[in-house]
C-alpha cells in the first residue's frame, strides 16, 4: 500500500535502536501460542500477519537476520504509531471515513463482477473483431418504460413485418416503408459493414449470430424492437489513416455551384500532377478542421465513414497513394493513404477490449452473472411466480395488473397503481408483505417503498407498472450486490488484509502530519529557537551567482550566446527587432528580459532564463567552470541546450534564518519525530520472540 509503505521511510530504525527503543529481545515466548512473533503494547502480532506484510515489500531481497531485525524495528515503530492513532480515535473523523470508503470502493470493484463471465466477453469480442458483418434492419421504436399495451403493440407490429419478409416480401422495401429508423427511407435499412463495439451489444450479437442470408429473431434494445437481415460477413480489413482535400458541395447545390466546384477540382488535380505536394494543397480544403493538420484524419475502420469515402480509402494499396476524386454526401474528396494496420493480436488488444467492455452495455453481463451466483450462494427466495420466458412474463403480468385481475398472486401488483407525480411514501400504506428473502433476511413491501422514495421518477400512472417492475429488479440487484460487498472481508482474507493496510496507512499519514510535518511548519517560534540553537549547522559554501539559458534550438542558443557577449552592440539586431523591443540605438543595452521577448515572440518556449546562486559542489556545470564568464554548451535528456553565465562569487558564511528555513524545517521535523518516538516507546514497550521471527530465514 502506497501511503503505508512510503511512510516506512520516515520511521526507520537501525538495529542498534533495539537496545534503547524499549524493545525486549526474547529467545522464545512464554505464551501458549507458538505463532506469536512479537508484542507491541497490548497488541499481539502473529507470524502470519508479519510474514504477509514483510514479503509484500521484500519479495526479491536476500533476507538475512540483520535485515530482518532492522525491518522488525521499523514494523514496531509503525505499530506504535497506529496504536497511538487508534487511542486518539483518528479513524472516527468524517474525512477519514470518506477517504477510506473511496479506497474501498476501488478495491472492491474486481470482487463485484464475475471474472469468468468477463473473460468470456473478452474472447467473444476479440473473435468478433476478426470479421465485419453487413446487415439491413427494421426498427419499431418503443421506450423502455412504455406501457404494457404500447409495448405489446410494438411487438405485434415487428412480428407482422417479420412474417411478411419470411413470406417473400422485399426486406428493403418493408424497411423503407415501416422502419422507424429515419435513414431507412434512403438506404432501405442497409447499415453497411461494421465490427464489434460499433453497435449496442444486443444488436451486435444478433448481427453476428444470424447466418448470412437469414432473418434474425425479434430482439429488443433501448431503442425498441428490431429484426435484421444478414447480408454479408468478411474478414476485418483493419484500419486506415488517410488525409483528404475536400471541395464542399451540398445536395441542393445550384448548377453554377456545381460548375464552380468542378473547376476547383480540375485545378486541384492539375496542381498535384504538376508536382505541388498534397500537404501544400490541403490549405485549400473546405474541411478546415483537418486542413489545420495537413488534411489528416483519425484512424478509422469499417462503418465509421460514409461508404464511398471508406471504400476508396481501403482500396488504396501503398503508403502515399492518392485517389481519384470521389463524391460523397458532403462533396468531392481527394484522398491520400498515410498508413494501414491490421487487427492487433489478442495479447496487445486484451486490455483495450476490457476497457471497452467496461464502457459498453455488455459489462452488465458480468454483474448479472455475479448476481445469479449471489442468489444461489445466499439462498435467494422470491415470493412471486416466475416464468422461463421473462419477456412474456412481464407482458402477462402487466396485462393482469392493468385489468385489475387480483387473482394473480403477486405482492408487487399494488405498487403498480402508484401515480409517481404525486407519490408520497409516508402516505402510502403497505401491508408489509415479504417480496423476497436473502440469506435468511426478509425484504418487504415497506423496504421497497423506502427504496422507491429515494429513487422516484416522474411518470404517468398509466405507465407506472413497468417502471415499478424495473425499479423492483434494480432494488433486488442492489440488495444482492450490497450484501456481497458487506461480506468481502469475511470471504476474502487478502481483501481484509489490504483494507487493514489502507486503514492504518491513512490514519498514520494523518497522524504524522499532525504530530510532525504540519506541526513543525506552523511552529514559527519553535523553528526559530531550533535555528538559534543550531546556527553553526547552517553555513554557506562558496557560491557562484549565475544565470542559466536553456533553448530547444541549438541555433537560437548560439545566437543568444553571441548577444550576451555583445549586449551593447545594436548592429547584431535588425531595425525591425530593435523597433519590436522598443530600444534606442543611442543608449543601447540588451537585457535578459529583451532576450526573452525577442526569442519567444513566435514560439513561447524557445528560450528559458533562470538566475540564482549555486553552492560549490552542488552543480556539475558550474563546478567545472568556476570562473566568471560563459560556460560551454551542455545537453539535457530532452535534447535541449543550456549554458550559464557566471557573474560573481560569494564567500561562505552563516545562513540567515530565511536562507536556511527549508533545512531548518526538515531538521526540526526529525527532532520532533525523534522526541515523539521516545514517548511512544515508553508508552508501548515491545517484545520480540526471535525463535519465531527467525523461522523466516532458517
Amino acid at each position: 500500500m502506497k501511503k503505508l509503505f512510503n511512510l516506512f521511510a520516515f520511521i526507520f530504525f537501525t538495529i542498534s535502536a533495539m537496545a534503547d527503543g524499549n524493545i525486549t529481545i526474547k529467545k522464545s515466548n512464554s505464551h501458549d501460542d507458538p505463532s506469536l512473533v512479537l508484542k507491541v503494547g497490548p497488541e499481539k502480532v502473529k507470524l502470519q500477519e508479519f510474514e504477509s506484510i514483510f514479503y509484500k515489500n521484500n519479495n526479491e531481497k536476500n533476507i538475512t537476520k540483520d535485515y530482518l531485525n532492522e525491518y522488525t524495528n521499523l514494523f514496531i515503530d509503525f505499530k506504535r504509531k497506529v496504536l497511538y492513532a487508534e487511542e486518539n480515535k483518528m479513524d472516527t473523523s468524517s474525512a477519514f471515513k470518506k477517504e477510506l470508503a473511496g479506497y474501498r470502493k476501488q478495491l472492491a470493484r474486481p470482487y463485484l463482477t464475475d471474472n469468468v463471465a468477463e473473460e468470456k466477453l473478452v474472447f467473444e469480442a476479440y473473435d468478433r473483431m476478426q470479421y465485419e458483418v453487413r446487415v439491413s434492419h427494421i426498427l419499431i421504436t418503443v421506450p423502455q418504460n412504455a406501457s404494457p399495451i404500447d409495448t405489446l403493440n410494438a411487438y405485434k407490429t415487428i412480428k407482422s413485418l417479420r412474417n411478411r419478409v419470411l413470406n417473400g416480401e422485399e426486406f428493403g422495401l418493408i424497411a423503407q416503408q415501416f422502419s422507424n429508423d429515419p435513414s431507412a427511407k434512403s438506404n432501405l435499412g442497409d447499415l453497411g459493414y461494421f465490427s464489434a463495439f460499433r453497435m449496442v451489444y444486443p444488436f451486435e450479437s444478433a448481427a453476428y449470430n444470424t447466418p448470412v442470408g437469414n432473418i434474425s429473431n425479434i430482439f429488443r434494445t433501448q431503442f425498441g424492437y428490431h429484426i435484421l437481415k444478414s447480408v454479408d460477413k468478411r474478414e476485418n480489413r483493419g484500419e486506415v489513416k488517410v488525409a483528404h482535400i475536400m471541395i464542399e458541395e451540398r445536395e441542393d447545390a445550384t448548377l453554377n455551384e456545381k460548375k464552380s466546384n468542378q473547376e476547383k477540382l480540375k485545378q486541384l488535380i492539375e496542381s498535384l500532377k504538376d508536382g505541388v505536394s498534397f500537404e501544400e494543397m490541403t490549405k485549400y480544403s473546405d474541411d478546415k478542421g483537418s486542413a489545420k493538420n495537413r488534411g489528416e484524419l483519425q484512424w478509422f475502420g469499417s462503418g465509421q465513414m460514409v461508404p464511398e469515402f471508406e471504400n476508396t480509402s481501403f482500396k488504396l494499396k501503398n503508403i502515399g497513394d492518392i485517389s481519384d476524386p470521389v463524391k460523397t454526401m458532403y462533396g468531392w474528396h481527394v484522398i491520400k493513404l498515410i498508413d494501414k494496420r491490421d487487427i492487433p493480436s489478442f495479447k496487445d488488444s486484451k486490455d483495450e477490449i476490457k476497457n471497452k467492455i467496461k464502457r459498453d452495455s455488455r459489462s452488465s453481463r458480468g454483474v448479472e452473472s455475479l448476481i445469479s451466483k449471489i442468489k444461489k450462494e445466499y439462498n435467494f427466495s422470491e415470493k412471486r411466480a416466475r416464468s422461463h420466458n421473462h419477456d412474456f412474463y412481464i407482458f402477462r403480468l402487466n396485462q393482469l395488473i392493468l385489468e385489475n385481475r387480483r387473482s394473480y398472486n403477486d405482492n408487487l401488483s399494488e405498487f403498480c397503481e402508484i401515480n409517481y407525480k404525486n407519490w408520497d411514501r409516508d402516505s402510502y400504506k403497505t401491508q408489509g408483505k415479504i417480496l423476497f428473502t436473502l440469506d435468511g433476511v426478509d425484504y418487504t413491501q415497506d423496504n421497497f417503498a423506502d427504496y422507491l422514495k429515494l429513487n422516484k421518477i416522474n411518470v404517468d400512472s398509466a405507465n407506472s407498472c413497468p417502471v415499478v417492475l424495473d425499479r423492483y429488479n434494480d432494488w433486488v440487484n442492489k440488495i444482492c450486490l450490497d450484501y456481497e460487498d458487506s461480506m468481502l472481508e469475511e470471504k476474502y482474507p487478502e481483501f481484509k488484509a489490504i483494507m487493514k493496510e489502507y486503514h492504518d496507512g491513512i490514519m498514520l499519514f494523518d497522524l504524522m502530519d499532525k504530530m510532525v510535518w504540519s506541526k513543525a511548519i506552523n511552529d514559527t517560534l519553535g523553528l526559530l529557537n531550533y535555528y538559534n540553537s543550531n546556527k553553526e549547522n547552517y553555513r554557506w559554501n562558496e557560491r557562484a551567482l549565475a544565470t542559466v539559458y536553456t533553448s530547444n534550438d541549438p541555433i537560437i542558443a548560439s545566437r543568444v550566446r553571441n548577444l550576451i557577449n555583445n549586449r551593447y552592440n545594436s548592429s547584431l539586431l535588425s531595425d525591425e527587432e530593435i523597433s519590436f523591443l522598443n530600444l534606442g540605438k543611442g543608449e543601447f543595452y540588451l537585457s535578459d528580459s529583451h532576450l526573452l521577448k525577442l526569442m519567444n515572440r513566435n514560439k513561447s518556449n524557445n528560450l528559458k532564463i533562470s538566475s540564482r546562486s549555486f553552492e560549490k559542489g552542488k552543480s556539475e556545470i558550474i563546478d567545472k567552470n568556476w570562473v566568471k564568464g560563459i560556460t560551454e554548451n551542455e545537453s539535457n535528456l530532452d535534447g535541449s541546450v543550456f549554458f550559464a553565465e557566471i557573474k560573481e562569487f560569494k564567500n561562505g558564511g552563516l545562513k540567515s534564518f530565511d536562507e536556511a528555513k527549508g533545512e531548518v524545517i526538515t531538521n526540526y521535523q526529525n527532532y520532533l519525530e525523534d522526541s515523539w518516538k521516545i514517548e511512544l516507546a515508553n508508552k508501548y514497550p515491545a517484545e520480540v520472540y526471535t525463535n519465531i521471527l527467525y523461522k523466516l530465514v532458517d
